[in-house]
């Protein structure tokens, strides 16, 4: 899913938690509970994915069983993914879903790379169950390479699915929907403790249109057709309508505690990143 020189790019680079995290198993987020020092708080057995370096070797000595040292000062944060699957997202020049896809892979390479919980779901109802630690990585790039944007948008689903903790709920979609659909969904996330980042990701041609002339549009998913005359005019009336929806779904987000990061379907991922730290998405690590 990604090249060498992309995930060097992220290497250097983490996910920017707002609020404090307190995880069921050791991580690298601070805790709530965080002392001056780490503070042991207790053990329990080593899984694979688990990071090696807080073994216990006294313990295992003892008990003949690997051991993890557990210390509230550095518990796990949960990193939750809503991928956009619909087919409008196959649309764009270049298409949004290949992009999107490629986003929520370096995403979720953050999270796994930090011992976070990653748990990646789609609009039209997959999910990968919660995975942890580099070993993740590669269900991530299965779970990926099988999504294909022919699914359902469904901005219902974020109710419909149970994600484990709280923590960072990243959805990633052109959100071309009607503004009121997202309201109730990002009232579910902020209900769970999470907090919800709206990232948008449209093709160059969708945000600034260079059509002209007598055309027929249809609508990709519902295959309503409308004929248009496309003038100046009516370009500076969608754009002008394009900003007022991004401005509701901003307001949207940060009225649930989150926040709204957009983007182009022709950007690298060194673009996508610049855009997360603008947004304090993703802060250099």
């Amino acid at each position: 899913m990604l090249d060498p020189a992309e995930l060097n790019l992220l290497g250097r680079l983490d996910l920017g938690y707002r609020r404090a995290v307190a995880g069921l198993y050791a991580g690298e987020r601070r805790s709530p509970h965080a002392a001056r020092s780490p503070e042991f708080a207790d053990f329990r057995p080593y899984v694979a994915g688990d990071d090696f370096r807080q073994i216990d070797w006294r313990a295992f000595a003892r008990l003949e069983r690997l051991m993890l040292r557990l210390y509230v000062a550095e518990e796990e944060a949960t990193l939750n993914i809503l991928l956009d699957d619909s087919e409008s997202m196959a649309m764009g020049a270049p298409p949004k879903f290949p992009a999107a896809r490629r986003l929520a892979a370096a995403l979720a390479f953050l999270g796994l790379s930090a011992m976070d919980r990653v748990t990646l779901g789609t609009t039209s109802g997959a999910v990968l169950p919660a995975v942890r630690g580099r070993e993740g990585v590669n269900r991530v790039w299965r779970f990926l390479r099988d999504a294909h944007s022919s699914g359902e948008g469904r901005p219902d689903r974020l109710a419909e699915l149970r994600w484990l903790r709280p923590g960072m709920t990243v959805v990633i979609s052109d959100f071309l929907l009607e503004d009121g659909r997202w309201a109730p969904a990002l009232a579910s996330v902020r209900a769970r403790r999470q907090e919800p980042v709206l990232w948008q990701v449209l093709g160059p041609d969708e945000e600034h249109p260079g059509l002209a002339g007598d055309l027929r549009l249809i609508d990709v998913e519902s295959q309503l057709d409308r004929e248009l005359t496309i003038t100046p005019a009516l370009i500076h009336d969608y754009e002008m309508a394009l900003k007022q929806h991004r401005d509701t779904l901003i307001r949207a987000s940060q009225g649930a505690g989150g926040r709204f990061v957009s983007s182009l379907s022709s950007h690298d991922l060194e673009g996508f990143m610049v855009a997360g730290l603008r947004a304090g998405v993703v802060r250099r690590g």
